[in-house]
């Protein structure tokens, strides 16, 4: 572990002393991080599912069993397609990938008075190998989220909330696993920041994927 990283876990992890006025306890203090600050402490503890919102460092829960399995059930479906995918300049990853929500979009939510994250980190996906030098939209072309049921907040994240922030992102393909009715929910066609074109999939039909044609991925493979 770098200096630098022990700076920041001990800033993020170190107790903040609440201030007293005349007796009457104040608000404890915040330490808002950047996102190469969060990025140091995410890599140095990977086991814990963190979020940057505004600043604030976020502590999700883990995934279920159920979710564990489904991403690992991707990330085997991906495999095979290695070298097709290489061809283009691409990867395929699971959730260690992470993409910084744009500037465009973080200023609308501040202008309706919303909070969102600083950036996300879908459970697959397969970007370019040079997004992060060369800033390049989109910086993937496929991106997976498999829902987590646990709360409808959390239902609402993969399929309200986050289907903006990759349109934004100009991701052709999005794609929802929703283990509710072995479905995937499939966005594509991004234009001003939203999916012109979203449909629900089951059973054996292969899963559209802008330049990606060559996989040959359903749900039932999915679910299996």
């Amino acid at each position: 572990m770098t200096v630098a990283t022990k700076e920041a876990l001990q800033l993020a992890l170190a107790t903040t002393a609440t201030p007293e006025l005349h007796g009457s306890p104040q608000p404890p203090l915040k330490r808002l991080f950047t996102l190469e600050e969060f990025a140091q402490i995410a890599h140095a503890l990977p086991d814990d599912r963190m979020e940057l919102i505004n600043g604030e460092i976020v502590m999700a829960p883990p995934p279920d069993n159920f979710h564990i399995e489904q991403t690992m059930g991707v990330e085997y479906l991906l495999a095979p397609y290695y070298q097709e995918i290489g061809k283009l300049g691409c990867v395929s990853v699971g959730s260690s990938v992470w993409y910084a929500v744009p500037v465009e979009l973080k200023s609308s939510w501040t202008q309706e008075g919303v909070k969102g994250p600083n950036h996300v980190c879908p459970d697959a996906s397969v970007p370019y190998r040079d997004y992060l030098r060369t800033n390049r939209r989109p910086p993937a072309l496929l991106v997976i989220e498999v829902i987590s049921v646990s709360a409808k907040s959390e239902i609402d994240r993969d399929l309200v909330h986050k289907p903006d922030i990759y349109a934004s992102l100009e991701i052709p393909t999005y794609w929802v696993i929703d283990r509710r009715d072995k479905s995937v929910w499939v966005h594509t066609e991004p234009e001003d920041g939203k999916y012109a074109r979203r449909a629900q999939i089951k059973g054996d039909t292969q899963l559209p994927a802008t330049g990606l044609e060559f996989l040959n991925i359903t749900p039932s493979k999915i679910f299996s």
